[in-house]
Parts: structure tokens; sequence; C-alpha cells
């Protein structure tokens, strides 16, 4: 009886064992598809953000220096040249371009939060 009850007891040692393994396992199997596919989102959210600002510092120096020649141009005789006026029509439809991509970008991004979190 004894034997029967140590069989027992390593039976249920076994099983402990084997189901530990397996769920090492699958932790690792979940860290590699989980995460990694969540850290790769996250890397490439990081990338975008930093092109954006970027794209968004380079156009608002553009921009601002517009609005100093503007400024400038107006305090001396009032009228805005067609050089500024094409300048202001093209940064102007760049800021749209940015803005109605930017708010793709964010649902997209608001959405893949959501989902990661759920």
């Amino acid at each position: 009886m004894l034997q029967e009850i140590e069989s027992l007891i390593r039976t249920m040692d076994f099983i402990q064992e084997e189901q530990s393994f397996i769920k090492r396992k699958l932790s690792s199997l979940l860290e590699n598809m989980v995460m990694s596919d969540i850290l790769a989102w996250a890397e490439e959210l990081h990338q975008e953000i930093l092109n954006r600002e970027t794209a968004i510092q380079l156009l608002k120096g553009d921009v601002v220096t517009l609005r100093n020649q503007v400024k400038v141009k107006r305090s001396v005789n009032n009228i805005v040249d067609p050089n500024t006026v094409a300048d202001y029509k093209k940064y102007k439809q760049q800021v749209g371009y940015i803005e109605t991509e930017f708010f793709t970008w964010k649902n997209i991004a608001n959405e893949k939060f959501e989902s990661a979190l759920y």
C-alpha cells in the first residue's frame, strides 16, 4: 500500500511538473506573440509620432516665418504680394493634410489601444 501511495504521489508530482512546463511554454508563446506584436506596434507608433512631430516643427517654422514676413510687409505698404499668398495657400494645404491624417491616425491608434486592453 505504501508503494501505491508513493506511486500516486509521484504521479501527481509528474502532472504538476508537466503542467508547470506547459504553463511556461504558454507564457513564452504569449510573450512572443502578444508582446512582440504590441512591442512592434509601440515602436512603430513611437516612430510615427517622432516623424509627425518633426514635420509639424518644420512646417510650423515655415508658417511662423511667413507670419513674420506678412507683419513686416503689411507695416510697410499694407499690400500682400502674390508670392506670399501662394506660400500661405501651400502651407494651409499642408496643415490641412497633416490635420486630416492625424485624426485618421489617432482613431486607428485609439482602436488599437482599446483592443490591446481587452
